[in-house]
Formats: C-alpha cells, structure tokens, sequence
C-alpha cells in the first residue's frame, strides 16, 4: 500500500511517499516446488520497495526545494540588481530636490531681509 501526503517546508509543499508492506505472511507460492532463494528474493524486493518509497520522498523534495531556492535566487537578484538601486535613485533625486529647494528658500529669505533692513 503507497501513500501520498504533503507537508510544507519553507513554504513549499513536498511529497511523503508512504509505503506499507501488505501484511500477508504467507507467499503466493507453493514451498514445495521453489527454493529458499525465492523467498530471499522475494523479501529483499520488499525492501526494495519500501527504499524506492523513501527514495522518491527524498528525490521529490530535493528537486522541488532547489527550484524553490533558485526562484528565492532570482527574487533576490532582481532586488538587489533592479529595484533597490531604482529605489536608490529615487532618494538620490528626491534629496537633491529638497536641498535644491532649502537653498531657494535661503536665498529668497536673504534677500527679504536685505530689502527690509534698507
């Protein structure tokens, strides 16, 4: 029996693949007419089954959490290489525009006080 679930790690839904061994104890061959070697077989298939479960939880997860990595990457890119320095800029332009006008108000302020003190 396999089962399938989700969980969330950092925001990003990742199979668990859940494998349960059927409880059967008998095999569905006769014993008379195989070897042990059968049997062997037939029990490490069982773990080969359970580790392609687990296998595939790991693989999924791997492969799912490096996407969402490399879209946090390129988030952040993008951030750190278009919109911080436009917002730099901004600031820039905007600082200079309010000195530009503190230096307007002070000459205009000078020259009032010229004109009255004549």
């Amino acid at each position: 029996d396999i089962r399938i679930k989700a969980r969330s790690i950092m925001g990003t839904e990742i199979p668990l693949v859940e494998y349960t061994p059927s409880k059967d104890e008998k095999p569905p061959y006769s014993f008379y007419s195989t070897s042990d070697s059968l049997d062997e077989a037939r029990i490490a298939f069982e773990r080969v089954k359970e580790l392609t479960a687990d296998l595939a939880t790991v693989e999924t997860s791997a492969y799912r959490l490096a996407e969402s990595i490399k879209k946090t990457q390129k988030r952040a890119n993008a951030l750190k290489n278009i919109t911080i320095p436009s917002y730099q800029a901004l600031v820039k332009d905007i600082t200079n525009a309010l000195e530009e006008k503190d230096r307007e108000e002070f000459t205009r302020l000078k020259v009032i006080k010229r004109s009255t003190t004549k």
